[in-house]
């Protein structure tokens, strides 16, 4: 006999995961083959933005307000939070997945493209540290939200099961991906510049 492990998944939910997953890994396969693509004048003026962007890093000058980078992570959990609300959310949250595997892998890509090798360790300072935590975040909220929408979905139909309450537990994992992504915001606030002034010192002395 087979013994279940505690962290098993239900069947729902590991296809939920699967489809969330492969939106996010598509629309991240779709940054870099993007980012590969250029050239010409618009590799040079990448180049030349990304240059400059490291050296005001060295220097301390970056324009990072903490209001705008706790923004920037809370926006894609709450798009996400609302459109497991709605039967919308069937297509609306793998395409948003999408879209953030995108613009988290054409972001990172870009340090490689211009810099080569170098370019990993600024991508992983300032994309690679803060997606720790609202990756983690963006599918704890995903998961749930998608098979609710499938649920209100169903409910046009008159199947019954569609009924969807926001209970304390889904507060709770609400609060939780919001600390998550909060706490993401944070860490690009206070210890992202510290890193990625040590990595501009090597790129740009090299």
């Amino acid at each position: 006999m087979r013994v279940k492990q505690k962290w098993d998944l239900p069947l729902e939910q590991r296809a939920a995961l699967a489809v969330l997953s492969a939106a996010f890994l598509l629309g991240g396969v779709a940054g870099c083959l993007l980012i590969s693509l250029s050239g010409g004048a618009g590799a040079e003026e990448l180049g030349s933005y990304l240059t400059g962007y490291l050296a005001l890093a060295l220097e301390g000058d970056l324009p990072r307000g903490v209001m705008p980078l706790l923004w920037g992570q809370l926006k894609y959990l709450l798009a996400v939070l609302v459109l497991g609300l709605t039967a919308l959310g069937l297509a609306g949250i793998p395409i948003l997945f999408g879209l953030r595997g995108f613009f988290f892998s054409f972001s990172a890509a870009c340090f490689c493209r211009v810099f080569g090798r170098r370019g990993l360790l600024p991508a992983l300072f300032l994309f690679g540290l803060p997606a720790l935590l609202w990756v983690p975040a963006l599918f704890l909220s995903g998961v749930p939200g998608f098979l609710s929408a499938r649920q209100l979905l169903r409910r046009t139909s008159g199947d019954s099961r569609g009924v969807i309450s926001l209970n304390g537990a889904w507060w709770c994992r609400a609060g939780l991906c919001a600390g998550l992504a909060l706490t993401a915001g944070l860490l690009e606030y206070w210890v992202v510049p510290v890193l990625l002034r040590a990595a501009a010192r090597v790129i740009l002395s090299s």
